[in-house]
């Protein structure tokens, strides 16, 4: 499936919408950031406070500058999906606890036992509807999957702990 530019601007105003919302910095800000290339990516992002380094609840884990991408872009499209509640508290800690432990929210991830591929792990690895390389076709998949499937994030974060698979 070909991703038209203008669902990846879409996808870009999104995960920048995201980003001011996790710096709680304005729309203005951020674009203005993005503009003079000064956009401020750190390795880590807390969420709510919570330091990052504590591990506690909020703590994103996000490994890699892309990795604080990718969940940024992730809250983004839960949202625009129908999931907005899966982008705060429980759900969206047990959604990164369930992706941190997966991939690391790396789009090349890559499951040495299985042909488990991408942020959400797809055991049948890449293909039309999961691209590999492509963070927002990973994603969106990984949200259906875990609609579909689960229910919700922290469900699936449940069977995760249960059977370290989901």
């Amino acid at each position: 499936m070909a991703i038209s530019g203008v669902a990846v601007a879409y996808a870009a105003v999104g995960g920048l919408i995201a980003y001011s919302g996790i710096k709680g910095a304005t729309l203005e800000n951020t674009f203005q950031a993005v503009l003079k290339g000064n956009l401020n990516l750190t390795d880590t992002e807390t969420i709510a406070g919570v330091d990052s380094s504590s591990g506690a609840t909020g703590d994103t884990g996000a490994a890699s500058p892309s990795a604080s991408a990718n969940q940024a872009l992730a809250k983004s499209l839960a949202t625009s999906m129908g999931y907005s509640s899966w982008t705060t508290g429980q759900e969206w800690s047990d959604w990164v606890s369930l992706w941190n432990q997966e991939s690391g929210w790396s789009i090349t991830a890559a499951n040495p036992t299985s042909n488990a591929r991408g942020i959400a792990q797809n055991i049948n690895g890449y293909g039309s509807d999961y691209e590999e390389g492509n963070a927002t076709s990973q994603i969106t998949w990984g949200i259906d999957y875990i609609a579909s499937r689960y229910g919700s994030p922290t469900l699936a974060w449940a069977h995760e702990q249960e059977n370290n698979w989901y």
